[in-house]
């Protein structure tokens, strides 16, 4: 009975508590269609989301999949390329067609286009016996529609983000085998046969060469017009340059970047006669700490993730960024990479539940800019759902993405509100994280609710939540931070 009742007082004030009676929207972020390499149409992926109860899809289509290598010092000549579907190379205004389409078919469910973009990628080895590297170390884009920006991302292999380098002259140089070929095939030669004591002057081109010498530059002018290569190369490791350069440009153009899958890896290798190519993509936490100004980055998919755990790498990043060291904080979503349903995966089992002003793209990607979201990790029958985390104080309110500014000592009541959809109730163990270390921890069943009180202390603080329940239920919140005045 005293859970029902509960449950009851839940319900009544639950429309109430997020910021301004924002409305939670339920996203899977991080969706592939047979636009590029996913095994589902568009309004397959919507008759999936609509049985989940996801109501919104953030559609991440591969941007260019392009993979190319290339003997020295002439490597547009010897080039060999490998390619799969990706929306710049059938046409972006297509892509962007389709999702309206699809969002005009399907009124219930927010389509908002993005795309999965590879900022480099470089080849170690012997010619015969390769390493390709960093082909899945990836940045999700959303918030950039206009096609002519679109299609210019700063991505490897993208023409139009190419300019002019050494290896451009390298690539040219063989053009320059017309001219000899061209001479030997007008100029004759004379050649002195004696004949019966007669000498005789034939004259005779050389075809043989000459055509040889016209056709080695024709084909070098058609593969490598107009001789323009990739700002970085694929020939050698640059870092973070590629990465910071393409978050650079995505965040001047108005979009938002996240970090694709930081901990997972992929390794593989095939060979073809004498030819062995192996392909490595291993985990790169680190690179959210080497890389700033990008919105958010994966931080719950379905394998175990450390750099969420309190007192780890995202706790660090929120740190600098309370601490004035970074420009703006990075938030951890729910990322799905759905292509198809191989590996147990399903649209809607891992979500980023939008706390949004307005059910549109607008509203959508102001709640992804401004952090007011929660990662979900679910079940296809229930899910926790994230009635209340606020901090209360005199001087304000503040919920996930927020910050408070207050005098040393401002007392502070952080409310704490869980319930559970589709299930009567789960089991859960709370954790409440302040500068990367757990201050409070709690273990129940949903409906949950409490408070925690303490005072402002000397110098800033981070906030977070973090909800697990029986696997795979695992929730956890955007911080909330607190600014202490001098």
């Amino acid at each position: 009975m005293r859970r029902w009742v509960l449950l009851l007082i839940l319900g009544l004030v639950a429309p109430a508590l997020p910021a301004g009676a924002l409305e939670r929207l339920p996203t899977a972020l991080h969706l592939h269609s047979n636009l590029s390499t996913g095994d589902f149409g568009l309004d397959d992926l919507a008759k999936m989301a609509e049985r989940q109860g996801t109501e919104a899809l953030l559609i991440s289509e591969n941007y260019l999949l392009k993979i190319q290598y290339g003997l020295p010092p002439f490597r547009a000549l010897t080039r060999v390329s490998y390619e799969e579907r990706a929306v710049l190379t059938s046409g972006i205004d297509a892509y962007l067609a389709s999702v309206a389409e699809a969002r005009r078919r399907h009124p219930r469910l927010l389509f908002i286009p993005g795309v999965e973009v590879v900022p480099h990628f470089y080849w170690t080895g012997s010619p015969w016996v390769l390493t390709l590297h960093n082909i899945q170390k990836n940045l999700l884009i959303f918030g950039i529609t206009d096609p002519e920006m679109l299609a210019a991302l700063p991505a490897i292999g993208n023409p139009r983000a190419q300019g002019y380098a050494w290896q451009s002259a390298a690539d040219a140089a063989p053009v320059a085998l017309l001219i000899p070929g061209l001479a030997l095939l007008l100029r004759t030669w004379p050649r002195r046969r004696r004949i019966a004591g007669t000498v005789i002057v034939i004259r005779r081109r050389a075809w043989l060469t000459g055509a040889l010498l016209v056709a080695v530059a024709v084909i070098a002018l058609a593969r490598g017009w107009p001789f323009s290569v990739d700002r970085y190369s694929p020939w050698k490791d640059h870092g973070m340059a590629p990465y910071q350069a393409l978050i650079d440009h995505a965040e001047r153009l108005g979009g938002s970047v996240i970090w694709s899958f930081p901990e997972a890896s992929d390794l593989g290798e095939r060979a073809v006669g004498p030819l062995h190519v192996a392909w490595r993509t291993n985990p790169y936490p680190d690179d959210l700490l080497r890389t700033a100004r990008y919105t958010a980055f994966g931080g719950l998919y379905e394998q175990p993730i450390r750099v969420v755990e309190p007192g780890g790498l995202w706790d660090r990043l929120l740190g600098e960024y309370a601490a004035g060291e970074r420009s703006r904080p990075a938030w951890a979503v729910g990322e799905s990479g759905f292509h198809g349903l191989g590996a147990g995966k399903r649209v809607g089992t891992v979500q980023t539940v939008f706390l949004v002003e307005q059910r549109s793209e607008a509203g959508v990607l102001d709640a992804l800019r401004r952090g007011r979201l929660y990662a979900l990790q679910r079940t296809a029958e229930a899910a926790l759902t994230l009635v209340d985390f606020s901090i209360v104080t005199p001087r304000g309110t503040a919920r996930p993405g927020e910050t408070l500014r207050l005098p040393p000592g401002t007392p502070l009541e952080i409310r704490i509100a869980l319930g559970a959809g589709g299930a009567e109730a789960l089991p859960v163990r709370l954790s409440l994280v302040r500068n990367g270390a757990v201050v409070e921890a709690w273990a129940g069943q949903t409906p949950f609710e409490t408070v925690h009180r303490e005072s402002a202390g000397g110098r800033p603080a981070v906030y977070r939540l973090d909800v697990r329940s029986t696997v795979p239920h695992r929730l956890l919140t955007s911080p909330i931070f607190i600014v202490v005045d001098s």
